[in-house]
């Protein structure tokens, strides 16, 4: 249960992290376009630890 409570902990981070990452990629001369790598990099590993961390449907019964 623990696990799944980060993953959703996790997915939120990356979430805002592409939230953010938008604003950045959309404005003209933003202060921080400097660190949008920083923001696309920071979201793929929340994603990523969500998805490790998340239950996974058994794939093995597809029928």
């Amino acid at each position: 249960m623990a696990s799944n409570a980060f993953a959703l902990e996790e997915e939120f981070r990356g979430e805002g992290n592409v939230a953010r990452a938008a604003v950045i990629a959309s404005t003209p001369g933003h202060p921080q376009s400097g660190s949008l790598h920083f923001y696309q990099e920071s979201a793929r590993a929340a994603f990523e630890a969500a998805a490790a961390h998340s239950d996974q449907p058994d794939r093995t019964n597809l029928g």
